[in-house]
């Protein structure tokens, strides 16, 4: 079983990009923490795409697990829009937490309207991962800095043996981290404040 959840896993990870990507969440319900300064659009990067933060309900939530349309107050919606054309190209469900003295975004995607049209076959063969961000204050209260977990730093890590963790080597050559929770938060607290763990740390600045 074990091994065909491998191979089932890495199959999926053939069609996403080379970012760290996890099977388990960053967060407990306890490390959960809603800014409603999040709440909002922001643009970032030379696209000029824009990041739509709404607050989480049950009703949008309905499709994860019970336990996580419970905590759907504490969460966010996340959507991404190319402003030259309007078309969602991202959708994710956010979680926002504070571990240790940072705070951290979980990303966790959900269907935009074009993947809803996908095959069903496409879809069961499909795995959805984890993706997360150090989120900190920018300049002034307009703006806020968001850097994704570097999967080079952490692979170099785990080639000079200087950290154990979970995981399962990509198709590709990056890795995809099968920690628990607990473990995942260990790495976070010993690596918070080293900036090269940290990699695209972009401006986001809120549209008035």
């Amino acid at each position: 079983m074990k091994k065909l959840l491998t191979a089932t896993v890495l199959i999926a990870i053939v069609m996403l990009s080379g970012c760290l990507s996890a099977l388990h969440p960053l967060f407990t319900e306890e490390d959960l923490v809603f800014d409603p300064k999040l709440v909002g659009s922001w643009q970032v990067g030379p696209e000029n795409k824009v990041y739509t933060f709404q607050q989480g309900t049950a009703e949008s939530f309905k499709e994860l697990p019970e336990g996580m349309q419970q905590i759907a107050a504490k969460a966010y919606l996340l959507t991404v829009t190319d402003p030259r054309t309007g078309e969602e190209t991202d959708k994710f469900y956010a979680f926002l937490a504070r571990i240790g003295k940072h705070q951290y975004l979980d990303y966790y995607p959900m269907e935009t309207k074009r993947q809803q049209s996908y095959s069903g076959f496409f879809k069961k063969n499909f795995v959805p991962m984890h993706s997360f961000y150090r989120l900190q204050p920018g300049k002034d209260q307009n703006t806020i800095v968001i850097g994704q977990f570097a999967d080079s730093y952490l692979r170099t890590l785990i080639d000079k043996k200087q950290i154990r963790i979970r995981h399962e080597l990509k198709p590709d050559g990056s890795y995809v981290i099968t920690a628990p929770t607990e473990e995942l938060q260990q790495y976070v607290l010993k690596y918070g404040d080293v900036d090269e763990a940290y990699q695209d740390n972009d401006t986001f600045t809120r549209i008035k």
